[in-house]
C-alpha cells in the first residue's frame, strides 16, 4: 500500500503511523476472527481490493497505530520484565516463581499466561485463524483502546462475545472459562464526567466480563457465515447483499427545520419526519432538510474504491454524472 502525507504530519509521527510489524497470513482462503466479524460484502470486497496500488493517507492510521503501541507495551511489558512489575505491585516472589509465559507444557501450581498466540484451523474449506491478546491462566484478555462510549452504549458487547467465542474454538486448551474480558482504556476519558455521571467509565481503565457463547453455538455461526462467504465469493459486486444499517454503524436520520430557508443552523431537530412536518405546519413557514445517517463503518473500509454501495451512499454515482454533462 502506498500512503500519502496531505496533512503534513512530522516526519517522527509519519515513520510511526505506516510501521507495520503484524504477520498476515498470505492465503487467499485464511480467514481471521477479525475479518468474520465484518459484513460479508466487507469479507469477499476486501479479498478483491489491490493493496499494492490502493492509495491511503497517513493520518488514516493514526488512531489505529495508537492502538497498536498499547498493545505491543503491554505484550513488551509481560514479555521483558514481568518479574520486576508483578514485584512493584505487592506479588510475592513465590507466587511470581508460578507464573509461566508461553510454556510448552503447564505442571501444577503453575500460572499459565500466554502472550499474543496464533492458531489455524480449517473448517469448511477456510483456513479460520486469529491471535488472542492475552490469556492468564485459563481466562480470555482483550485489550481494547477506545472511546467511553463503547463503554456507555456496549454498541460492541455483541462482537466482542463473538471474538471471544472463535478464540476460545481455536483454542480450547488454552482458554477454558466460559467469558472474555474486555479490559478497556479509554482514549477520551474525563474525569469530571465520572463524577457527574454514574453510568459514564469510573475509571480511566476498566474492564467487562462478556459471557461466551458455547462451541457448538460458535460452530453454528461460524457455518452459517462461512456459506454466506462462499454463495457470494465468486458474485458479481452488485449481487453481493449489501450491509445492513447496523453493519455500516449508520447514524440516526435526521430532520432538521429551518425557519429561514438560508440559514445554516437548523431551528429544531427532529427524530422523525411526521413531527418535523407537522412542526412546519404549525410555523407556517420554513423548510425540513431530511440529512440522512452517517455510514460509519465506510470510514474503516478498504473495498470502497470497488463498492457501488458506498458510491450511493455518499452521492458519488451523482457527482460522475453531473461532471459529465
Amino acid at each position: 500500500m502506498k500512503f500519502t502525507n496531505a496533512s503534513n504530519i512530522p516526519l517522527p509521527i509519519a515513520v510511526w503511523a505506516v510501521n507495520d510489524n503484524y504477520d498476515y497470513v498470505d492465503d487467499p482462503h485464511y480467514l481471521s476472527v477479525t475479518s468474520l466479524l465484518k459484513p460479508v460484502r466487507v469479507i469477499i470486497l476486501g479479498k478483491r481490493v489491490d493493496y499494492e496500488n490502493l492509495s491511503n493517507d497517513v493520518e488514516n492510521l493514526v488512531a489505529s497505530a495508537m492502538g497498536t503501541s498499547i498493545h505491543d507495551s503491554i505484550e513488551s511489558a509481560w514479555l521483558k520484565n514481568y518479574k520486576e512489575n508483578l514485584k512493584v505491585l505487592g506479588y510475592a516472589d513465590s507466587v511470581i516463581d508460578r507464573f509461566k509465559i508461553n510454556p510448552e507444557t503447564v505442571n501444577e501450581g503453575d500460572i499459565p499466561i500466554y502472550i499474543e498466540q496464533r492458531n489455524v484451523k480449517e473448517f469448511n474449506g477456510y483456513k479460520i485463524g486469529g491471535k488472542f491478546d492475552f490469556v492468564a491462566d485459563g481466562l480470555l484478555h482483550d485489550n481494547k483502546s477506545t472511546t467511553a462510549y463503547k463503554w456507555t452504549t456496549g454498541s460492541s458487547d455483541e462482537d466482542y462475545q463473538l471474538q471471544g467465542s472463535l478464540y476460545r474454538w481455536l483454542n480450547p486448551d488454552k482458554i477454558t472459562e466460559d467469558f472474555i474480558r474486555i479490559n478497556f482504556v479509554f482514549t477520551d476519558w474525563q474525569k469530571l464526567m465520572a463524577i457527574k455521571d454514574s453510568s459514564y467509565p469510573q475509571h480511566r481503565a476498566m474492564f467487562k466480563d462478556i459471557p461466551l457463547l458455547s462451541i457448538p453455538e460458535t460452530e453454528a455461526w461460524l457455518r452459517r457465515k462461512l456459506d454466506l462467504v462462499t454463495k457470494y465469493w465468486d458474485a458479481k459486486e452488485e449481487d453481493i447483499p449489501e450491509c445492513t444499517d447496523e453493519e455500516l454503524w449508520r447514524t440516526p436520520t435526521q430532520y432538521k427545520y429551518y425557519a429561514n430557508p438560508e440559514a445554516t443552523r437548523a431551528t429544531k431537530n427532529f427524530d422523525n419526519l411526521m413531527e418535523a412536518n407537522k412542526f412546519k405546519a404549525q410555523k407556517g413557514k420554513g423548510i425540513v432538510k431530511i440529512i440522512p445517517g452517517e455510514a460509519r463503518r465506510c470510514n474503516y473500509c478498504s473495498a470502497t474504491g470497488i463498492c457501488s454501495q458506498f458510491r450511493r451512499l455518499h452521492g458519488l454515482d451523482e457527482c460522475t454524472a453531473l461532471s459529465n454533462h
